[in-house]
């Protein structure tokens, strides 16, 4: 099977191999658009406030200066929406909804800078990840619970969408990690865009060490192990045996333990390994992304 049939991106599957690797909300990556109020960028331009003029917590302005400094085409739709919402009487916690859905989206628009990534921003990614769901972890939250990923399978795109902004309301820690670790993303991507990193291919070396890791994670964590093995295995079987081996992860546990294994790797490792898999991640190819894995563990 040739690495040409795994390119195509699925939003639903995606959110599988999201919820496996890192966290499930990061396969919020597709919105539809919004609905035209007839209003014209010349009408609000010089009349109504922007994003930022009406953005008072440092979180959301750093995420929004971040994502005007990597996507300013992207920055100037949303500061219009944002200007749309605001002649419509829109409160701050509205603006953090657009922000939010906004930045979600850059997930996929930013997946190449990514792939031409320093090693150690792969890392910083992965350990800011790690952070949000770690408190996730300590607050029994229900995103570390499988069956709550398994229920995002079955809605569609639209309900997708809706459930998981809902899951970041204005104010909370949820919500200052999910900007603050945006943010963190868009400053790296720009930054790869001015100096980017060239990773070859992982290599057989590459592969040895990622595997004495994973085992030597495994041997700790042996419950968690199996997990994985079970999930590994369940994919090709069918989507209703993926979603039955997801209901019954630790998804917290499991992003973590992720982080960790990369922060064992070498530094020329990881690079290639992130550089390899993190762009298919963030645009949700997990038909790609599980083949590379298959191929690294030499599962199923």
């Amino acid at each position: 099977m040739s690495e040409a049939q795994f390119r195509e991106p699925d939003l639903r599957l995606g959110l599988i191999i999201l919820g496996v690797v890192a966290a499930g909300f990061l396969g919020l990556f597709l919105f539809g658009p919004s609905k035209d109020t007839g209003r014209t960028a010349q009408d609000l331009g010089a009349t109504v406030p922007g994003l930022l003029d009406r953005l008072s917590d440092g979180p959301s302005r750093a995420a929004a200066t971040a994502l005007q400094a990597a996507a300013p085409v992207d920055f100037g739709r949303l500061d219009f929406e944002a200007k749309r919402a605001i002649a419509d009487g829109a409160d701050e916690a509205d603006l953090s909804s657009l922000l939010l859905e906004a930045l979600f989206a850059q997930f996929r628009s930013q997946a190449v800078a990514i792939k031409i990534a320093d090693s150690a921003d792969y890392q910083t990614i992965m350990a800011g990840l790690a952070t949000g769901l770690r408190t996730l972890k300590a607050s029994d939250s229900e995103w570390c619970e499988g069956p709550q990923i398994a229920a995002f399978l079955t809605q569609n795109d639209e309900e997708l969408v809706t459930s998981l902004l809902a899951e970041f309301p204005y104010g909370s820690p949820q919500y200052e990690w999910a900007m603050s670790w945006m943010a963190s993303v868009l400053t790296i991507a720009d930054s790869a865009r001015g100096a980017p990193k060239r990773w070859s291919r992982p290599n057989f070396r590459d592969e040895a060490i990622l595997q004495e890791q994973g085992l030597a994670l495994g041997s700790e964590q042996w419950a968690l192990a199996l997990q994985v093995a079970a999930f590994a295995n369940s994919e090709g079987v069918s989507y209703a045996r993926m979603q039955e081996v997801i209901g019954g992860m630790d998804v917290c546990q499991l992003g973590i333990a992720v982080e960790s294994v990369s922060a064992r790797l070498p530094d020329d490792v990881r690079g290639r390994i992130w550089s390899d898999l993190m762009p298919d991640v963030m645009i949700g190819n997990t038909p790609y992304v599980m083949w590379r894995i298959t191929d690294y563990f030499f599962i199923g």
